[in-house]
Formats: structure tokens, C-alpha cells, sequence
């Protein structure tokens, strides 16, 4: 994916700032849509799928009703998946434009399998005018490969938080590490229980696709997707709590701390909301139940906005600094900005080590000194770190750029002389 980078613009302070709230709107936008899409298709499969076993016509309407509120109009999947997806490419390929990560590589296949499920899902759809011809077949290849597509997503998006899924050495050994699959199973949780919302409104509320429902077809419907609602909400929780858990400390900020708490509240208030629908069925109260279960997708992209940001601070201080020699030299001026090992140190190191205390790492103060003299060695360390002392966990690697490393380096070892007496 160089040719992505290579197009890409010099992005100042600001620009990324914009950058990473357009990737917000966009990533909401591709989250809704793409779950509406990937679980209404599911669910309209398995009810066609027992209405061939039993006979039943409850199953034929909802099977049909299903995939015309989830698809209910043809530009649906181009406006609102493809197009955001394309555009958080274009997103990452400025953000991550002289970084080595793997995220444009996943996107990219995403994108194309994307493409390939929608072709296959709007087929499915169509055949429904002639149920003697339906072609169920389209229908779950179409969902198989959207699945494909979801979890590569994910993938894409972890290797932009954590440096060591930036290069992996196998890509398909990559989609199966832990941290994948639980951002993956997060994003299928969150994105069921926004589904059965939007099921429950649409098949209640929605002109296009109202007819004349028998009780019993009425009771299937509120049944299924009400459960499926509360089933999905309940686990979304847990998989909060591991999510939270696998971030880097880096990313664990004030601001992800209050998106989560916030995150929460809304759950609750969808819980009661369901609560109420279960013992009394409102029209009015499936359409409070959607918005709150958007706005906690909200806080879901927001979240995702600042673990990536805070994940990636150091980078984003060198391409604001790359911009401001690229501005200098347009103006004709000196080129005199230099990268802060001080300011890369306490966004990037400060999080697991202090120089008077023990933090996650020893203190500086004990274990620097044995470098002095020996300035490339700590560097070549820092690049490529291993575990040395039983006692401390092995220290990460920093996915730092050899400049960097050097201006920490100089920065740790200046410091350490410094409350040494040296």
C-alpha cells in the first residue's frame, strides 16, 4: 500500500486533529450500516431457513421484511459502507504516511470484500420477488464473506493501536491473535444489539415494509428481536471490560475512562427501555431504544478515535514537525525544528517508567548508569528490546523511528547524569 502513502499530504497538529474526527463520522457511519447489513442478513437466512422446515408463513414475512429493512434502497451499501471504508483508508494513508503498519494492507482487502458480500447480499434481495427463485445461495455467500470482511476490519484497526500487530510476519496468523479476535467479537456484540434496534423500529414503524400482521406474527417478531437486543447488551460489558484491559497503558487516557463510563450509562438506559418492552409493547419506546443504542455506537467510534491518537502521539508529533520543515522550506526559511527526545519520553515512555521509582520498569536512576559511555548500545536496546531482569516484564517495543530513539536516549542519559551529580 506505498502508493497510498506516497499521494498522501503533509498533515499539521490541526489537520490531524480533523483527520481524526472525520474518522470518527465515518467509522460510525461504516459500523452502523455494515451490522445492520451483516446481522439482518443473517437473521433473514435463518428464518427462510425454517420456513422451508416448517411451512410456516410467520417465517416468510419476516425472512422478507428483514432484508427490506436492512436494505431498503439500492445505494444503501455503496453511500454508507464502501464509501466511509474508502474514506478511512484514505484517513490512515495521512495518518500513518511515514510509518511502517500493516492497517492499510488489512483495509484494503476489507474494501475489495466488501464489495464482492454486497454484490452477492443485493442479489439475495432482489431474488425475493420470486420466492420460487430465490437464491438463498447468493445470501450466504454474501454473509460469509461479509464476515471475512468485518473481522479483517478489525484487524486493520488493531494493528493502528498496537505496535507489535504493525509488521506482523503472517497475516493470516495475525487475524487469530487475541487481541483481534476480541476487538472482533466487540464489534459483532455491538453491532447485533444496534441490529435487533433497527429491526424493532422498522418493523413496527416503517411504511415500506407495514402489513396487515396476524398475532402470532407479531409475538415472532417482538420476541426475536427484542431478545436479540437484550442478549447482545448484556455481553457488550464484558467484552468492554477485556477490551479495556488488552489496551496499551498509553491509551487508557482521562478521556477513554469517561467515553466508557458514558458508554455504560447508555446501556442502562436501554436495559429499563427493554425492560419496559418486554412488559408492555410501545411503538414510541422502540424508536428511544434505537437512539440510545446510536448514541452509545457513538461513544464506541469516539473511544476507538482516542485509542488510536493516544496510541500513536509520538507519530503524530513528528508528522506536525515534518510539516513544519516542509512549511519552512516553502517559505524559504531555516529548517531548525528538531524532535524533543523530552517530549517523546513522556508521551511514549513515561506511562511505564520514571527515574526515581519504580513504575512498570525499574527506575532510570538504577539502571542507566551502566550505559554511560555506551550510548549505541542503549539505543540498539531500545530498538530491539529483550528481557533482561527477571523481576521486570520484557519492555515492549517502542515502534519508535532511530531519530527518536536517539533523541530519548540523549534525553534519559542527560537526565540521569544530571541527578547523579555527574
Amino acid at each position: 500500500m506505498e502508493w497510498l502513502k506516497k499521494i498522501a499530504l503533509p498533515q499539521s497538529a490541526e489537520h490531524i486533529e480533523l483527520l481524526n474526527y472525520m474518522f470518527v463520522i465515518v467509522l460510525i457511519l461504516f459500523t452502523s450500516f455494515s451490522s445492520i447489513i451483516f446481522w439482518g442478513t443473517f437473521l433473514s437466512l435463518y428464518y427462510k431457513r425454517k420456513e422451508r422446515k416448517y411451512l410456516a408463513s410467520k417465517y416468510r414475512f419476516i425472512s422478507k421484511d428483514i432484508i427490506e429493512i436492512v436494505l431498503v434502497n439500492k445505494t444503501i451499501g455503496l453511500i454508507f459502507c464502501i464509501i466511509p471504508l474508502i474514506t478511512i483508508i484514505l484517513i490512515f494513508a495521512q495518518l500513518f504516511q511515514s510509518l511502517e503498519n500493516s492497517n492499510l494492507l488489512y483495509l484494503t482487502i476489507s474494501l475489495v470484500l466488501l464489495s464482492i458480500s454486497l454484490i452477492f447480499i443485493y442479489d439475495y434481495k432482489n431474488s425475493f420477488d420470486d420466492f420460487k427463485l430465490l437464491n438463498q445461495s447468493s445470501g450466504i455467500w454474501g454473509l460469509v464473506v461479509f464476515f471475512v470482511t468485518i473481522w479483517i476490519f478489525s484487524a486493520g484497526l488493531t494493528a493502528s493501536i498496537f505496535n507489535e500487530h504493525r509488521q506482523p510476519v503472517n497475516l493470516i496468523t495475525e487475524i487469530f491473535s487475541s487481541h483481534v479476535l476480541i476487538r472482533f467479537f466487540y464489534f459483532m456484540l455491538v453491532s447485533l444489539a444496534l441490529t435487533g434496534a433497527v429491526l424493532l423500529y422498522g418493523t413496527f414503524n416503517l411504511k415500506t415494509v407495514r402489513r396487515e400482521y396476524d398475532e402470532e406474527y407479531e409475538r415472532l417478531a417482538k420476541s426475536v428481536f427484542l431478545s436479540t437486543t437484550f442478549i447482545a447488551t448484556v455481553l457488550i460489558p464484558v467484552l468492554m471490560l477485556i477490551n479495556m484491559i488488552i489496551m496499551p497503558n498509553a491509551s487508557l487516557s482521562g478521556a477513554f475512562f469517561v467515553y466508557m463510563i458514558l458508554g455504560i450509562a447508555l446501556l442502562f438506559i436501554a436495559y429499563h427501555l427493554l425492560y419496559m418492552l418486554y412488559r408492555k409493547f410501545n411503538k414510541t419506546l422502540t424508536a428511544y431504544l434505537l437512539v440510545t443504542l446510536i448514541c452509545f455506537v457513538l461513544t464506541y467510534a469516539i473511544n476507538d478515535k482516542i485509542i488510536i491518537a493516544d496510541s500513536n502521539k509520538v507519530h503524530y508529533t513528528v508528522l506536525a514537525a515534518d510539516f513544519d520543515l516542509y512549511l519552512s522550506s516553502l517559505k524559504g526559511g531555516v529548517t531548525t525544528n528538531e524532535i524533543s527526545g523530552e517530549e517523546i519520553y513522556k508521551i511514549s515512555c513515561s506511562s511505564c517508567h520514571a527515574f526515581d521509582h519504580k513504575v512498570v520498569g525499574p527506575p532510570h536512576n538504577e539502571v542507566v548508569p551502566k550505559y554511560f559511555g555506551k550510548e549505541s548500545q542503549l539505543v540498539a536496546y531500545i530498538k530491539n528490546p529483550v528481557k533482561v531482569n527477571p523481576e521486570y516484564p520484557a519492555m515492549p517495543n517502542s515502534g519508535l523511528k532511530p531519530d527518536e530513539v536517539k533523541a530519548v536516549v540523549e534525553y534519559i542519559l542527560a537526565k540521569v547524569k544530571g541527578n547523579k551529580g555527574n
